[in-house]
């Protein structure tokens, strides 16, 4: 009679993880690692040799890499601060003909009011001197 059951049910065997002891050589892991685990796994490895693996990268870059040159760079953040450092330096746009025409129109508005204002004023200053002028008559 067949097996019931479906894969996720079933259990499958694993193969161990080769781990690299201080000595260089290849030993199998006792316990075998879930593909659900692999990601946990390859973070906590990369973890634990990474100083050796920058210093890898490191001299195949010097030696002329370029993808080693481009990974590295990309550990380092060298992009994001090569992109924060030319944000603040870079050239103001001029300001478009629309917005000097709309700033003349506005300063001589300005200028027409004051004029208007001052106007009035020596208007009312001038007719208080006649006012005078006529009752000391």
């Amino acid at each position: 009679m067949a097996k019931k059951g479906t894969n996720k049910t079933q259990k499958a065997e694993i193969a161990p993880d080769p781990v690299e002891t201080t000595s260089g050589a290849l030993e199998l892991d006792e316990k075998p690692t879930k593909p659900r685990h692999f990601r946990k796994r390859a973070q906590e490895e990369i973890g634990k040799n990474y100083p050796s693996i920058v210093r890898r990268l490191a001299e195949e870059a010097t030696q002329g890499s370029v993808m080693h040159t481009k990974l590295l760079f990309d550990l380092g953040g060298v992009k994001e601060e090569v992109r924060d450092a030319g944000k603040g330096k870079r050239p103001r746009r001029p300001p478009s003909l629309g917005k000097i025409l709309l700033d003349e129109v506005a300063a001589m508005k300005r200028e027409k009011e004051r004029a208007a204002a001052q106007g009035d004023k020596g208007a009312l200053a001038g007719s208080a001197e006649d006012d005078r002028k006529q009752s000391s008559q």
